[in-house]
């Protein structure tokens, strides 16, 4: 018996499922390159592969197996002689055989299960349930006919003969279109159905186990094999070998109880898989390991965002919908049944609303106009006539005369913005060429100006203050201030009792400013703290001060008052909640400010769960393609950045790219997005393709005349040729960046102490290590002058233990590196893995090493190693050095 213990056989387990995936051939070579870079675990698992060989070959089995090998044909296998073979899989081997006492002349499929499949105990177990799943009768289902077991122990089942192809082999071959695609899936969502009625589950589907004929006619296989191998019903644990790690459920990978919304998972698997060509999380994964990992811890992204580009309008919205919710993580949160995953499905065929969305009337006026299109045009221009009556009465009959002005003034305003979208969707696109939405824009700005009204009234400024706000959000801060200050300033000359539009035309320009440098912040201040005064306190002006409110928490984010940016989301919130007066879109916006909030003060943990709910609500309202979605995804992005899992940014921000992309270029992408999507790259790793991406960010930026952007850009690009070894150049470029700094910031913020920290490695790599120590030491100082548990601390510790490890001062780098994990521990979250983690226990492994505590050492680059290789991979250079120094520290 090979002795393990419990922290060891963490690490040996799945590369130990790796090995036993691949063929007996192969093992050597993959021990060998195990052996170079771990040769611990190598050797562990070639003891593991020895034991394993020996059970494989001891004379305990009487008769030998039968396999997929040709020598076998003519073989009898209870009633049944065996003919040729029809394929092989991990659970065993097909054949084609007939039964030999003439009571059946078909063929029938003939399946030997691996020994392994069952205990010594489930023998009569075995024979007694196939008889029982031989109840089940369904035309997309193949018959079980009998099931047994050979006097050598060797399952066996007698199943139905399909003759067909595998399900998404046959949809590709055929080009079938998503209508045709979603009408072969209900077959399978049929038999799925029928079997959970007879309280069996799958556990298995995928695509080889779904045969389709020539005449289109699906066919389930192998149902009830997991019930065969396992013997619970309904809740049942999961059996070992009827698990297939690319199409398992969250809940099977964690070894969890199993029911029918498993099934429900691995059809919604099935379903992403043909309709777009790709499994949900992701592609380039190999093992056993990368499945199970992605299967738990990736958000599929939508379907529409992976599949060809013809399929994606048509896949936007409703599928998308679907597949969310049927790949939910958690079983409660998937459809309750097969069959209410079909009725969506059927629904959505139908032009009908599908459960899965939001119960809006909006959308259901939608679905409604899908299917009936002629009669809708016409009933709308009454509708709006009979409507525009009725407001018109209201407003004379039934208000004051106070009232009565201030609807009008509402009513200017939603007008003024619907005449805005009406020009922007039908008459100021440029035909024949490309257009982008500041084009758009542009052109709306530019008929205000051709048509100016003097004095100038309150629908002219709230056209201008939506053009202004939509140029911000496309991260076109210099349009947006241009036109934001040309509302705000004909905005006061509106007459005073225009509250609503003086005080949103400050809180907009307010919001604009605050991106810009220290004057601009003290102005932008001013304003939001005017608007809201001006404002009262009602029930009519409640969605006013809910937006300059928003306001106040973008003020207060860019000069880093934390607790204000909270505060004045929070009042956000409460007050759309509270006055009943926001829709299901206005309550999300709410949430996803306050998950920026938590962001931007540092609570990452909070942030990132939040943006997580967000975008899964977003999903549910089929907006997972809209421009919110893109902001959400960036600003998750981030989240995950500061948590240590740039892996999983790297997806986000790929995913928000894909959304923003007008065309193949890119050309509508912000620059910001740009910039933030190149910091996991370069984190990853890949310098080269991470300073493109800067370097694009810079070009659009220098268009728009973001300043911002074009300051984060140079600093990150500074870090890149740092992480590329051209030193010179990124002193140059720091050098720049400390300049602009100063003009914008306060003398204490964080971004100088993280300034220095970088000429910190710089020093160290020059060798420079007294410039670097005194370095190191300033930023310690400043990063605990703003606060004691801020990050800035634990890595101005970091760089400080790396210099104590390269001035071969082993205890005073152990000193500093032990304080920075353990205050990175305190903010980490339990049980998560973290790049930052990671790295800092490395560091702390290397001291610990230099130290001469190499007992200690090992323990710490197993955690290392753990964090690293699943937040950055095993090929990143972390990595890779972390396993490195775990080898020879064995």
């Amino acid at each position: 018996m090979i002795g393990i213990d419990p922290k060891t056989w963490t690490q040996v387990s799945p590369l130990l499922d790796d090995a036993l995936d691949l063929p007996s051939t192969e093992r050597a070579a993959w021990l060998d390159r195990l052996q170079a870079t771990r040769p611990a675990i190598a050797t562990i698992l070639a003891d593991l592969l020895a034991a394993h060989d020996r059970v494989a070959d001891s004379p305990f089995l009487q008769t030998p197996l039968l396999t997929g090998s040709d020598d076998a044909a003519g073989a009898t296998v209870g009633a049944y002689t065996l003919e040729a073979p029809l394929g092989s899989g991990g659970m065993g081997t097909v054949w084609r055989a007939h039964r030999s006492d003439g009571r059946y002349e078909g063929a029938v499929a003939l399946k030997l299960l691996h020994l392994s499949a069952l205990d010594a105990a489930g023998a009569a177990r075995f024979q007694r349930e196939g008889t029982l799943l031989a109840r089940l009768s369904h035309p997309h289902i193949a018959h079980l006919f009998d099931a047994g077991v050979r006097p050598t122990g060797q399952p066996y089942l007698v199943l139905q003969l399909v003759e067909g192809h595998r399900i998404d082999t046959y949809v590709e071959a055929a080009g079938l279109d998503v209508e045709a695609c979603l009408g072969l899936f209900l077959q399978v969502c049929d038999a799925v159905a029928h079997a959970h009625a007879h309280l069996i589950v799958h556990r298995d589907i995928k695509p080889s186990n779904v045969l389709v004929d020539a005449s289109g006619h699906a066919t389930l296989l192998d149902f009830g094999i997991a019930q065969l191998l396992d013997g619970d019903g309904g809740t049942a644990r999961p059996a070992p070998r009827a698990l297939t790690p690319e199409f398992a459920s969250p809940e099977q990978v964690r070894g969890e109880a199993l029911t029918t919304a498993t099934d429900v998972y691995a059809l919604g698997v099935l379903l992403y898989r043909l309709l777009t060509g790709h499994h949900p999380t992701g592609q380039g994964l190999v093992s056993r390991t990368e499945h199970a990992r992605a299967t738990v811890e990736r958000i599929p992204g939508s379907a529409s965002a992976v599949a060809m580009a013809g399929r994606r309008r048509r896949l936007t919205g409703d599928l998308d919908v679907i597949l969310a919710k049927a790949l939910e993580k958690s079983p409660a949160d998937r459809y309750a049944s097969v069959e209410a995953l079909a009725s969506d499905v059927r629904r959505h065929l139908r032009h009908e609303p599908i459960a899965a969305r939001a119960d809006s009337r909006v959308y259901r006026l939608r679905t409604f106009a899908r299917r009936h299109r002629t009669g809708v045009g016409v009933a709308a221009a009454v509708t709006l006539a009979l409507a525009g009556a009725a407001a018109a009465l209201w407003v004379q009959g039934r208000q004051s005369a106070r009232d009565r002005d201030f609807a009008l003034q509402q009513l200017a305003r939603a007008e003024a913005t619907i005449d805005l979208n009406q020009f922007l969707l039908t008459d100021a696109a440029p035909q024949g060429r490309p257009f982008t939405a500041g084009d758009l824009l542009t052109r709306a700005e530019a008929l205000l100006n051709r048509h100016p009204v003097d004095p100038p009234d309150a629908p002219t400024v709230e056209s201008l203050i939506s053009i202004g706000t939509q140029f911000q959000s496309q991260d076109e801060d210099g349009n947006a201030r241009r036109v934001l200050s040309r509302a705000y300033g004909l905005s006061q000359q509106l007459p005073a009792t225009h509250i609503s539009t003086r005080a949103a035309a400050g809180c907009a320009l307010a919001s604009t400013l605050a991106r810009g440098d220290l004057d601009d912040l003290s102005r932008a201040q001013t304003l939001v703290d005017a608007a809201l005064q001006l404002l009262p306190d009602a029930r009519p002006f409640v969605l006013d001060r809910v937006r300059c409110e928003r306001s106040a928490a973008t003020v207060a984010r860019h000069a880093v008052r934390a607790d204000d940016d909270i505060a004045h989301v929070t009042t956000a919130r409460r007050l759309l909640r509270e006055s009943g007066l926001g829709s299901p879109l206005a309550l999300l916006d709410a949430e996803l400010a306050m998950a920026a909030a938590y962001r931007s003060g540092g609570r990452m943990t909070e942030a990132e769960r939040a943006f997580r709910d967000g975008w899964a609500q977003l999903r549910a309202l089929g907006r997972d393609r809209t421009e919110q979605a893109g902001t959400l995804l960036n600003d998750w992005g981030l989240a995950l950045m500061s948590l240590g899992r740039p892996l999983d940014a790297d997806r986000a921000f790929a995913e928000a790219v894909t959304i923003s992309q007008a065309d193949a270029t890119g050309a509508s992408v912000s620059p910001m997005l740009l910039l933030n999507a190149a910091r996991p790259v370069l984190e990853l790793g890949r310098e080269d393709q991470a300073v493109t991406m800067i370097e694009r960010s810079i070009e659009e930026a220098v268009r728009l005349d973001d300043q911002v952007v074009q300051l984060q850009a140079l600093m990150l690009l500074a870090g890149a040729e740092r992480q590329r070894g051209r030193l010179d150049r990124a002193a140059e470029l720091f050098d720049r960046a400390e300049a602009q700094l100063r003009q914008r910031l306060p003398p204490g913020h964080g971004a100088f102490t993280a300034l220095t920290l970088q000429r910190a490695v710089i020093a160290t790599a020059r060798g420079q290590l007294t410039l670097a120590r005194s370095l190191a030491d300033d930023a310690l100082a400043r990063a605990e002058a703003i606060s004691p548990q801020d990050e800035l601390v634990s890595g101005a510790l970091l760089r400080r233990a790396q210099i104590g490890i390269a001035e071969g001062r082993g205890d005073r780098a152990l000193e500093d590196a032990t304080r920075a994990v353990d205050a990175e521990v305190q903010r980490a979250v339990p049980g998560v893995l973290s790049s930052r983690l990671g790295r800092m226990f490395l560091t702390l492994g290397e001291a610990q090493r230099s130290a001469g505590r190499d007992a200690e050492a090992r323990s710490t680059l197993e955690t290392a190693v753990r964090h690293l290789e699943a937040t950055l991979g095993p090929a990143h250079k972390d990595s890779s050095r972390a396993a490195a120094l775990l080898a020879d520290a064995h």
